[in-house]
């Protein structure tokens, strides 16, 4: 097939990503909550043998690529994908596929039931990995303090934290906004308050709308920050003045 009549943003979103080599693709998949299970990587082993070159490479966002795929193959191999259920990845201008500590789930050192909020984000939100955006948008989830995911370098980390100023020393939840990385990176404010789960969601919520609605084509959250007014931004976002730094 000619080159110009191969629509690569559309191949982008399912998970097929041109290389450097011409002629060749890489697939790349998405973890949910961060997990794959042992028959899902049977599968991509085979994916590997079978049309690649017998090469799997895990990425920084959990996820797993398969390069040197013919353009021929890439229907068949996302066929195959996705009936092991295994969810495609994306890139360009779009939610990437948000990444997951294990948490309390068997972390000694983790405090908040990880997965679960990652569910409660992609199911009772809508936001999830493709969520259309004027430019990439990364969500970072970690169980304690340690902060294994970085949250203070994704437009939204968060963290499990004990609340020290309850009388009961709840567990809940800090969250960075406008963190980035890149050629221009970022450190996200840190808002000043352990916020319940329920709360992180809201957040979240707002936050990605706010994006969507007032960001311009290929600009980080960020940089949009800077350009709306870090006051005005948490206003909009319903975050009280008290709450951040």
């Amino acid at each position: 097939m000619d080159d110009k009549e191969i629509d690569y943003d559309a191949l982008k979103k399912r998970g097929f990503l041109k290389q450097k080599q011409d002629g060749y693709f890489l697939l790349r998949t998405r973890t949910t909550e961060g997990n794959y299970s042992a028959d899902q990587f049977e599968i991509l082993v085979e994916v590997a043998r079978s049309f690649g070159r017998d090469i799997i490479h895990p990425t920084t966002r959990q996820g797993i690529e398969i390069p040197f795929i013919l353009f021929r193959d890439i229907d068949e191999v996302e066929r195959i994908v996705l009936k092991a259920d295994i969810a495609i990845g994306t890139s360009g201008p779009r939610l990437r596929s948000t990444t997951v500590c294990p948490g309390n789930n068997w972390c000694k050192t983790g405090l908040v039931d990880t997965f679960g909020l990652f569910k409660r984000i992609e199911t009772e939100l809508g936001i999830r990995c493709s969520y259309d955006l004027p430019h990439k948008f990364k969500i970072t989830i970690s169980g304690c303090s340690n902060r294994c995911t970085r949250a203070e370098s994704s437009e939204i980390g968060i963290h499990g934290a004990v609340d020290t100023t309850h009388p009961e020393k709840r567990i809940g939840y800090i969250v960075y906004i406008g963190g980035c990385g890149g050629r221009t990176p970022h450190f996200g404010m840190k808002l000043e308050k352990v916020f319940t789960e329920d709360e992180v969601l809201g957040i979240i919520e707002r936050t990605v709308a706010f994006f969507k609605k007032n960001a311009k084509p290929r600009q980080r959250l960020a940089l949009l920050i800077e350009e709306v007014g870090k006051e005005k931004f948490l206003e909009e976002i319903k975050i009280p003045k008290k709450d951040n730094t």
